[in-house]
């Protein structure tokens, strides 16, 4: 099953420019499953590691509607392509503290997160099988 969407996500990054990332998201069985979201770096981005701001953002713009009443509500996978060219690069699962953005910072500089995650390695295989693809 192909992803319910697939774009390239333009963040604010107020440090260093502009990050960009690809975005998929796999839908989840409506009420059971949740959807499955895979970021992946692209090899032009100048942004800072800021996942847990990106997250929010398309958790915000992409579930405006809400998300499934689930412990783990999004599975989020953070992909990282080999920088050779060499294999599927390397996959984490992320669970971050909440699944609600909320605003942080002070005067301009205010952005939405879900906060710090925690980092699972997965394998390509177990990727395929969440996403439906294996």
């Amino acid at each position: 099953m192909g992803p319910l969407y697939d774009y390239i996500h333009q963040g604010g990054c107020y440090r260093y420019g502009v990050g960009w990332a690809r975005i998929r998201i796999y839908p989840g069985e409506t009420g059971h499953d949740a959807p499955v979201v895979i970021c992946s770096e692209l090899p032009e981005n100048r942004g800072d590691e800021m996942v847990e701001s990106l997250a929010a953002e398309v958790v915000r713009d992409r579930f405006s509607s809400g998300l499934p009443d689930l412990p783990r509500p999004v599975l989020w996978i953070e992909h990282r392509p080999s920088r050779r060219g060499r294999g599927p690069g390397r996959y984490a699962l992320l669970t971050f503290p909440t699944y609600r953005p909320r605003l942080t910072g002070a005067g301009f500089v205010r952005r939405v997160t879900l906060g710090t995650p925690r980092r699972e390695s997965l394998s390509s295989r177990e990727v395929k099988i969440l996403t439906g693809d294996g």
